[in-house]
């Protein structure tokens, strides 16, 4: 199947992250896969999330560590700033728990993908927040200012 295009389901998500040799955690019950990673050296899972109602799979790679209610308005200053500087995806804090996350999301109505187009789309997600968490870090737990961390990821 590595070469032949599938749709986006719970299922052949699954088998996709099989033929990467990728160990991972599944919720059948809600139909999402964890696949086991690490960001600043703490378990860090991208979550593979297929919204069926909305038609969209998101894939979320969620910061190891909870941004504190003091630093949630300059962390939400650090994202608007990332998101204006990035081609896909979006960096978001939750302003009620703190989680900091990464997301991209891609259609899975009429469009069906390859495992290397799977794969991009994970790339993307992980890169971007492997080379944006230590200046995250550093903003929500240092009290960095926001505006340098655009040269994180220039």
């Amino acid at each position: 199947m590595a070469g032949e295009l599938f749709q986006l389901s719970f299922e052949t998500l699954k088998a996709w992250a099989t033929r990467q040799k990728y160990e991972f955690s599944e919720n059948a019950q809600l139909g999402q896969l964890a696949i086991h990673y690490q960001l600043l050296g703490q378990p860090a899972p991208l979550m593979v999330i297929p919204q069926a109602d909305r038609g969209l799979l998101m894939l979320v790679m969620r910061q190891p560590y909870q941004v504190p209610e003091e630093r949630r308005a300059e962390v939400a200053r650090a994202c608007s700033l990332i998101n204006s500087q990035v081609f896909m995806g979006a960096c978001v804090i939750n302003s009620q728990t703190g989680e900091l996350f990464f997301r991209v999301s891609i259609p899975m109505i009429d469009t069906q993908y390859s495992d290397q187009g799977v794969l991009h789309v994970a790339r993307i997600a992980v890169g971007t927040s492997e080379k944006l968490a230590p200046a995250l870090k550093a903003v929500a737990l240092d009290g960095a200012d926001p505006v340098k961390l655009l040269n994180a990821i220039g």
